[in-house]
């Protein structure tokens, strides 16, 4: 019996008698066939396929957070965003009686960002009252990120808007998403700023 897999845009092919051996894809161009178990951990490294760190060329725990960066993004689909942008993220949640739930807001920090512990974090004004929520990039609770509007501001922080009037950082709950202008990442200008 022959069976084919895709998995991190490798193909395997292999019949009940042998093991699966990878065929080279574009993500892993000038690599050796070689037997490779996809419940391990690996890393694509120069479109290579390491199965071990010393392979790697890299530490022990820097090749487990790439390995497990990969896994995760293989369930979920990151955008790239920057703190600046307008953000929706959908999580589970047991506690509700949908299952989930949705959180709007600006993205006002971003930490780590290559790294299974990453975090950033969303403020939204509700009631009256600013909210701020971190989430964990690759929490497997999360569900959904949606970028709805990509800017970028001058600074890599936004914690100036917990200073500033609530309406700095209130955005809509049923906000539509924006379309991105094709070339460069727009900044924000303040309201009221010259064009």
């Amino acid at each position: 019996m022959h069976s084919m897999i895709i998995f991190l845009g490798t193909v395997y092919s292999f019949s009940s008698e042998t093991t699966p051996t990878p065929e080279p894809s574009r993500f892993m161009q000038g690599a050796a066939s070689r037997d490779v178990d996809v419940t391990s951990p690996y890393v694509i490294v120069q479109g290579n396929v390491c199965a071990s760190h010393k392979e790697a060329k890299t530490s022990l725990l820097d090749f487990l957070n790439k390995s497990d960066v990969i896994k995760r993004r293989t369930n979920l689909h990151i955008p790239f965003f920057m703190a600046g942008s307008y953000l929706s993220v959908t999580k589970s949640d047991p506690h509700s009686p949908s299952g989930e739930s949705s959180f709007v807001g600006i993205c006002i920090s971003r930490r780590k960002c290559k790294q299974v512990g990453s975090t950033f974090l969303l403020r939204n004004v509700i009631n009256g009252i600013g909210v701020e929520m971190m989430y964990e990039l690759y929490s497997p609770a999360i569900k959904e990120i949606k970028v709805l509007k990509l800017e970028r501001r001058r600074r890599a922080k936004l914690y100036y808007l917990r200073d500033k009037p609530l309406k700095y950082s209130t955005v809509k709950e049923k906000m539509e998403p924006v379309e991105t202008p094709k070339g460069p990442i727009p900044v924000h200008r303040r309201r009221g700023a010259p064009a």
